[in-house]
């Protein structure tokens, strides 16, 4: 396994008990979430897969537009299972199921899915477009792919200062947010987040028009990307088959 892979799993499994209390209490983070559930237009029965689910949050705004089934996938095995504590608690069983996989490593049948989902979490894919083509393959037709996203490009040599000035562009927005919504703890996260995406160490992000290229490459017909509201450097992309 890559050291910086192995690195960022170790960080997610620190994470796992703080993750609802830091990011997942940020109005920007549920701002996203429910715009991906908007713009997904989930309905009754569909089939959808949440990619990098984390605690939860996204799949359960899912469940509370739409009576659908739910695959959510995750590499941390400490995250899923914050999660798979919550699927018990509220008898959610029927509906979601979890697999510990990563989205680099996923393997499901071709045309399975109405909905597949992922919020920041394929910017830890440093290879993306192999895992953007799986999402297609995966999808029905006429299905969507749903990405949410900070809109921050990352790419270019790491001692680049204008590349540097870039990102920090982006980073004092969320540090800023951070600190007024989640305070001193959710801050330190957050900072210490920012420093890998600067260094890339397990943090790959691309701006939304590579996003919507790497979807167009893979053969997806339709591509929206929809601002979230008040978060300017938030979006959602929304990729049919």
């Amino acid at each position: 396994m890559d050291p910086l892979t192995r690195n960022t799993r170790e960080w997610f499994q620190d994470w796992a008990n703080e993750y609802d209390s830091t990011l997942g209490k940020l109005g920007r983070h549920h701002a996203m979430l429910d715009l991906v559930v908007k713009e997904s237009g989930v309905r009754d029965n569909d089939s959808i897969l949440d990619i990098g689910c984390g605690t939860g949050l996204l799949s359960l705004k899912f469940l509370e537009k739409a009576e659908c089934r739910i695959l959510a996938i995750d590499s941390s095995a400490q995250m899923l299972s914050l999660f798979q504590e919550k699927i018990r608690k509220f008898n959610l069983s029927p509906h979601i199921s979890c697999e510990q996989v990563s989205a680099e490593q996923m393997e499901f049948n071709p045309r399975q899915f109405d909905i597949i989902a992922a919020t920041v979490s394929l910017h830890h894919v440093k290879e993306k477009e192999p895992v953007i083509q799986k999402i297609y393959d995966f999808l029905k037709d006429g299905g969507r792919f749903i990405i949410g996203e900070i809109d921050m490009d990352t790419t270019g040599d790491r001692d680049d200062p204008v590349r540097l000035t870039r990102i920090l562009k982006y980073l004092t927005s969320e540090l800023e947010l951070a600190m007024r919504e989640g305070g001193v703890q959710a801050f330190e996260r957050m900072y210490d987040n920012g420093k890998k995406h600067i260094l890339n160490d397990g943090e790959y992000c691309i701006g939304f028009d590579q996003w919507a290229a790497l979807c167009k490459d893979a053969g997806f017909a339709h591509v929206d990307i929809i601002p979230v509201n008040e978060y300017e450097w938030f979006k959602v992309l929304v990729a049919t088959k």
